[in-house]
């Protein structure tokens, strides 16, 4: 019976969201990864920089030195449920949907799905932004 998996990190440094992204879009050595199926890997922005901008763009001025800045989480399910691309895509839009549910659209900055390792997965970096009803703006907050 095939199972789903999730994970999170929290990433409290914009050297974090960096080392992350750097992993994500393959801008280091990815020793796990067939570097011949790295063109088939899609991102919802195209650049490791862009992305970092997206996030980092997010992230009141005004937080804690000791915030949660991101959190990433991977999203897959056991290798025997992905037995078609058409069901793999299904799983991946319904994940994201999910994701935008949980922590609202604007705040799901960039997903990427990894079809180069041995099971496919999705990435996510969401900015945890909640209201504050006692500042009357959005936080940060990853509680």
């Amino acid at each position: 019976m095939a199972k789903a998996i999730i994970r999170t990190a929290k990433i409290s440094s914009g050297g974090g969201i960096s080392g992350s992204l750097s992993h994500n879009y393959r801008e280091r050595k990815t020793l796990n990864a067939d570097m011949k199926k790295t063109q088939f890997n899609s991102h919802d922005i195209n650049s490791m920089t862009d992305a970092k901008n997206a996030i980092m763009e997010k992230i009141p001025l005004d937080h804690r030195k000791n915030a949660v800045l991101c959190i990433e989480y991977l999203i897959t399910a056991s290798p025997d449920f992905f037995t078609s691309k058409l069901k793999e895509d299904h799983f991946f839009e319904q994940s994201k949907r999910w994701l935008e549910e949980r922590h609202g659209v604007d705040n799901v900055v960039t997903t990427s799905i990894h079809r180069d390792e041995t099971t496919p997965h999705m990435i996510a970096y969401v900015v945890p932004l909640s209201w504050n009803e006692k500042k009357k703006k959005d936080t940060l907050n990853a509680r």
